[in-house]
């Protein structure tokens, strides 16, 4: 699975990309664990808000998550597409759930 390409200007304000997401998580000091959990937490709760308030489209998530194993989800997909690393991390964690958890049709 691709993703749109980011426009460079995009660039210039991003926060998080999928690469200092997965730095992030595989660094073994406690505070980078609980900070990689919180920021995929937090993109999580961002994009199930805009889905309520229609914003985004509907999708498929389990209505409950656990944190770890949505982290598990994230960190599989950033590892398994590394050429979808320079992507904004919300983008890529969005990506990977839908993935992981896709719509029947």
């Amino acid at each position: 699975m691709t993703i749109p390409t980011v426009a460079a200007p995009a660039q210039s304000y991003m926060f998080e990309t999928g690469t200092t997401l997965l730095a992030k998580c595989r660094n073994k000091a406690p505070e980078y664990a609980l900070a990689c959990t919180a920021y995929i937490v937090g993109a999580v709760d961002g994009i199930k808000k805009d889905v309520f308030i229609g914003r985004a489209k509907p999708n498929c998530w389990p209505a409950q998550m656990n944190a770890e194993e949505v982290k598990r989800i994230v960190l599989t997909y950033l590892t398994r597409y590394p050429d979808q690393r320079q992507a904004p991390a919300s983008v890529l964690v969005s990506v990977a759930l839908n993935e992981h958890y896709p719509c029947q049709k």
